[in-house]
């Protein structure tokens, strides 16, 4: 009986064999910028020497390779999108690889950072689809602008006035995207001012003079032809060179000025008239109320005469003298007045009196009684 079932166990066929699963891997680094080239490598098991792997990017075919003789694979891939990324082989895939993609963030303000200038500040994410952008700009410490972008930014900067800007330009990343900023730090300067300029730093240049006692026009973003004599008088009080133009030198010495104080302390209200830097000041209570350009003796054989002296007569408008026309002269001495003109250049250039601009002497000649003091040195 054992006999019989041990012929018949060795005639009955062997068991089938069992089929060999095939695994597929795929590997790639976690991070990389948008549009560099990494490597997608993996493997194939069993060895399948020769066969091709195709790279999918969900169900989009992106490149394809054959496997070596032990099975990997190695495949270079510039990466614009975070997947997620499949290997296939025959009906054989491999687990999905997601990369996280660093975007490229592109930031420029285009145009001159000076006050009134135009300035475009630009930014564009690559690749779009990173995410929107957040623009902040803050001037002065203070925040003048907050808002979400969900396509190129291409905004205007105000350029109004001088100061420090700095904008923020930020992505707020979707899924599979990492975030991108960049900051950008303004020095808004302020221009070169000259005759006939128009610009808002006008304004602050008219603002800036007035509150350092000086004689201006009013407020106004043209740069006029009695903002002028203001500029000269500056210039004249700070020893810079008598150019009337607000160029670099003149702007950083309005920050610090030279702040003149009156040579005589009576009586508390009078007039000076400085020849070394050919100024008027106006004293009030013991202190600089108003500074005037003047111009005095230029001519040769002419000069102003120094000293203590008084106002002892006023002539209301055209006052003919044998050197001319004087305008609401104000007699001081003998026939020196102080006196408007329409020409009071930035040096010495009268017969002896002292010159004043058309546009203060009017001013001057109503706000100065019979007997104020006036001292010429």
């Amino acid at each position: 009986m054992h006999i019989a079932l041990a012929l018949l166990a060795l005639a009955a066929p062997p068991p089938p064999a069992q089929p060999v699963t095939a695994t597929l891997t795929l590997h790639a680094p976690e991070a990389t910028a948008y549009g560099h080239r990494i490597d997608f490598a993996g493997r194939v098991t069993p060895a399948a020497p020769g066969r091709i792997v195709r790279l999918y990017r969900g169900s989009h075919f992106v490149t394809s390779i054959q496997v070596r003789g032990d099975g990997s694979f190695r495949m270079q891939v510039a990466v614009a999108s975070p997947g997620p990324f499949v290997a296939r082989w025959q009906q054989v895939a491999s687990p999905p690889v997601t990369v996280r993609i660093v975007p490229v963030l592109e930031t420029s303000v285009v145009g001159t950072p000076i006050v009134g200038a135009k300035l475009t500040l630009r930014a564009r994410l690559q690749p779009g689809a990173a995410g929107p952008l957040r623009v902040r700009v803050v001037r002065g410490g203070r925040k003048t602008l907050d808002q979400i972008f969900y396509r190129p930014v291409e905004i205007r900067l105000g350029s109004d006035r001088r100061g420090d800007v700095d904008v923020l330009v930020r992505s707020q990343p979707r899924p599979g995207f990492a975030p991108a900023s960049r900051i950008l730090h303004l020095a808004i300067a302020p221009p070169r001012l000259a005759i006939g300029i128009q610009n808002p730093a006008v304004l602050d240049l008219t603002q800036q003079l007035r509150a350092l006692h000086y004689a201006v026009p009013p407020a106004s973003s043209s740069f006029s032809w009695q903002l002028l004599d203001s500029v000269y008088a500056f210039q004249k009080v700070q020893e810079l060179d008598r150019t009337g133009i607000v160029d670099s030198s003149f702007w950083t010495r309005l920050v610090n000025p030279r702040e003149p104080k009156p040579r005589y302390a009576e009586p508390a209200d009078h007039i000076e008239v400085d020849k070394a830097h050919q100024v008027l000041y106006l004293v009030r209570g013991g202190q600089i109320a108003l500074i005037v350009p003047v111009s005095t003796a230029g001519i040769s054989g002419y000069y102003t005469p120094t000293g203590r002296f008084a106002i002892y007569r006023k002539v209301t408008g055209w006052d003919p003298s044998p050197l001319g026309v004087l305008y609401d002269p104000m007699y001081f001495v003998a026939g020196y007045a102080i006196h408007g003109n329409p020409s009071v250049p930035p040096y010495p250039a009268s017969h002896g009196c002292v010159r004043v601009p058309m546009w203060i002497i009017p001013h001057l000649f109503v706000s100065e009684p019979y007997g104020e003091t006036v001292y010429v040195y």
